[in-house]
């Protein structure tokens, strides 16, 4: 009796394992991520997401690849080598506009951070024709060359009236304190940081404030995936936004973990003034409005880039952009 009740028991318990194992080792559907750039502090959120768990949470094995400017991760994207990507979005609706095969998923950063930045007592930044003469820092094929097509047409100037020297993205800090350019044209969130950093002050321009309403970084995804996997999508975009909501909460623990975790150029400090200034410039994570666009903004960004000579073709707004996928 008591044999066959122990048989009976271990057969239950067999049973029962073999009903837990399914649940335990749940399959996690990959989602090839590609960012706008090489690691920079703001990836932090990204990181976060995946140290906290809610990517798996989510169902989600989230891959980050490093990029190489936004022009060059909304070409891969529209090629199908990713699922989805982080950008800025004014190269992502450029690249739609030439029958890219993307689509922009959400807009957390709906100013765009372009500007002018040079050191305060050396240089004085106070409007378009203040450029003129002083050598401007500047990384061609990214959002940073497009920025300043678009700023010298809404301005009625010429590319040629601006003295630009090309510099690779990781020579511009150093030429801009070394003295061999004045001003560099860039983020102004990285910039700013990067020169208080060293105990100076900035000297700012925005090109935000001359008639250009670009937009800054957002996310999109290819438009097969985003057909395939629509879930997947809105999966991807609430956890992120959990890791953007835990990013902002500590940024000094999120670039410990930055730093820990893969790899962080300059110092924690700098890393958390420039999420601050980042964070400046877009909606609140907490903010219920978060990732959403408006076809205000769209029309806006759209006709700039048309007058600009920097939009191809004619397409609806629904080509652009859509608010299905962000979380509610």
């Amino acid at each position: 009796m008591i044999r066959r009740t122990l048989v009976r028991s271990l057969a239950l318990t067999s049973c029962l394992i073999g009903l837990a194992v399914p649940a335990m080792a749940q399959t996690l559907t990959p989602v090839k991520v590609l960012l706008d750039w090489a690691w920079l502090p703001y990836h932090t959120t990204f990181l976060v997401a995946q140290e906290k768990g809610y990517y798996k949470e989510a169902g989600l094995d989230v891959q980050l690849e490093q990029g190489r400017g936004s022009a060059t991760t909304a070409l891969m994207l529209s090629q199908g080598g990713f699922d989805i990507a982080h950008l800025n979005v004014t190269n992502a609706a450029q690249m739609i506009s030439k029958g890219g095969a993307l689509k922009v998923v959400g807009i957390y950063q709906h100013k765009t951070g372009a500007a002018f930045i040079g050191i305060k007592g050396k240089v004085k930044l106070d409007g378009p024709q203040s450029l003129k003469g002083i050598k401007i820092g500047s990384t061609p094929g990214g959002s940073d060359g497009l920025s300043l097509k678009v700023f010298t047409a809404a301005n009625k100037m010429k590319l040629t009236d601006l003295n630009v020297v090309a510099l690779d993205a990781n020579a511009k800090t150093a030429a801009l304190f070394g003295g061999t350019i004045d001003a560099v044209s860039g983020d102004s969130p990285a910039f700013n940081a990067y020169v208080r950093a060293t105990n100076q002050q900035p000297e700012t321009m925005q090109l935000s404030d001359f008639g250009v309403p670009l937009i800054g970084f957002g996310f999109a995804a290819n438009n097969a995936y985003l057909a395939k996997n629509p879930e997947v999508v809105r999966k991807f975009l609430a956890a992120t936004r959990k890791g953007f909501v835990e990013a902002a909460r500590d940024y000094k623990a999120a670039c410990e973990l930055m730093q820990a975790k893969v790899h962080l150029a300059g110092t924690i400090e700098r890393c958390v003034d420039y999420n601050q200034g980042i964070l400046a410039l877009s909606t609140p994570p907490t903010d219920g409005s978060w990732g959403q666009q408006s076809s205000e903004e769209w029309t806006k960004l759209l006709a700039t880039l048309k007058d600009a000579g920097e939009l191809f073709g004619d397409k609806p707004l629904t080509t652009y952009y859509t608010n299905d996928f962000v979380p509610k």
